[in-house]
């Protein structure tokens, strides 16, 4: 193998790197603004009753909520809602305070993705040029390969995930939350009492479930793309024979 095809699949690797961060963000987002998986949610784990609020306004709030995340709302100080009768501000400073830093979070992974994003771009057009306009095998071959050992990984990770979720999410908020606003009360926080842990548990696992399928798809083209690659080799091969 010559460094310029040496140089193709690492370039292709670099494209397959990014690719995860990509998806990754993507399925993030696609369950937290999801209001049809919060409704479920509420409706599995009676949130409606346990807080005292209607599955109208529960469902009010939290879109209220996301929008805030998504930045379509400047503060939480405007959500209201009755709560076993009395109309009252549903989140208490401490949990507005954790909402800020989890909409910059969410911003600095929306970094992530669009800098994933341009990166896979730039890279890919250079592929393009010194492959001589035939990215897609390097790529394709690069992906599996990467692919394969990250599918490896999350097969070893999500048992022991699972095994011990609490644990682990405790060391997610550890690593990206610099103070404990992320603890809150369960008898007194409106937040933990509309999202808790058996909320994250399957929001987590369907987050993972989009990114899998992402990454299936990718690899199911991938696998084509190579496939009908070596197939035009095989039939260029007999053609020279013949």
């Amino acid at each position: 193998m010559d460094i310029r095809t040496m140089t193709n699949y690492a370039i292709g690797f670099l494209i397959s790197l990014f690719i995860f961060p990509i998806l990754l963000v993507t399925g993030i987002e696609l369950v937290t603004y999801d209001q049809t998986f919060y409704a479920g949610q509420y409706k599995r784990l009676n949130t409606s009753e346990e807080i005292g609020m209607t599955s109208e306004e529960l469902i009010r709030v939290t879109k209220e909520l996301t929008d805030y995340i998504r930045g379509r709302l400047d503060t939480m100080d405007q959500i209201e809602a009755d709560i076993n009768g009395v109309t009252r501000p549903v989140f208490n400073e401490r949990e507005k305070e954790h909402m800020v830093d989890v909409r910059a979070l969410f911003r600095f992974a929306s970094n992530v993705r669009n800098i994933s994003l341009l990166s896979l771009i730039c890279l890919f057009i250079i592929l393009f040029y010194l492959s001589n306009k035939k990215p897609w095998k390097y790529f394709s071959a690069a992906y599996l390969v990467t692919a394969a050992s990250l599918l490896l990984i999350l097969i070893a990770a999500v048992p022991i995930v699972k095994s011990n979720f609490t644990y682990y999410w405790d060391q997610f908020h550890y690593l990206f939350f610099d103070n404990d606003l992320w603890i809150l009360n369960p008898e007194t926080d409106i937040m933990i009492q509309m999202v808790p842990e058996p909320f994250f548990y399957s929001a987590v696992f369907r987050v993972l479930a989009y990114f899998g399928s992402g990454c299936f798809a990718i690899g199911l083209a991938s696998f084509l793309i190579l496939r009908a690659a070596r197939k035009r080799s095989r039939n260029l091969i007999s053609e020279e024979v013949k």
